[in-house]
């Protein structure tokens, strides 16, 4: 089966320092193939036979532990997960017209209620969100790039993430459907 896997907080800001050949290297060594990485950021597909994500994601997390020194929080999609949150993007044609970015968020867990309605509290002219399942989507202007709020997203929904633009969610979608 193939799979995407996302790592928090990886090579951002000069913290989570991690080569992503040693990346690549940690995913073979656990047995999965087709291991291919995109950007700095810890983003890796690759196909496993293993079909409980659950279980997936545990084992990954121990043996990047164990190979890397990684210790963040590991999220892992099937390929038709990862391509169904960018297809119910309900951005998808704001950020096409070409005046709005959008980010996805993929989230631990589905927050409650209470902390989805703080956040849909928090919308204004630089900020427009949807949650749907496990997946935070959130535009904005491009005209108001660089000089948008900064919300911790995570402390308002009470779940970790990971973010990703569009154009990587993406790439990772056409890597993913190009394994041999």
């Amino acid at each position: 089966m193939r799979y995407v896997a996302l790592l928090r907080a990886v090579n951002v800001g000069g913290h989570g320092i991690l080569r992503m050949e040693d990346l690549r290297r940690a995913f073979a060594a656990a047995g999965h193939v087709d291991v291919a990485t995109h950007i700095q950021s810890g983003n890796v597909v690759f196909t496993s036979s293993e079909t409980n994500v659950d279980r997936l994601r545990a084992e990954l997390a121990r043996v990047l532990e164990a190979k890397t020194g990684y210790s963040g929080v590991v999220f892992v999609l099937s390929s038709s997960e990862l391509e169904r949150v960018a297809r119910t993007n309900p951005f998808r044609e704001l950020e096409a017209a070409g005046d709005t970015r959008c980010q996805i968020m993929f989230l631990s867990d589905e927050p409650p209620r209470e902390r989805r309605q703080a956040l849909m509290a928090m919308q204004g002219e630089d900020y427009q969100f949807a949650i749907k399942a496990k997946a935070l989507y959130w535009a904005y202007p491009r005209s108001v790039e660089g000089r948008r709020r900064t919300i911790n997203f995570e402390k308002v929904l009470g779940v970790w993430g990971t973010s990703r633009t569009t154009g990587v969610v993406n790439r990772l979608i056409e890597l993913a459907k190009a394994a041999p």
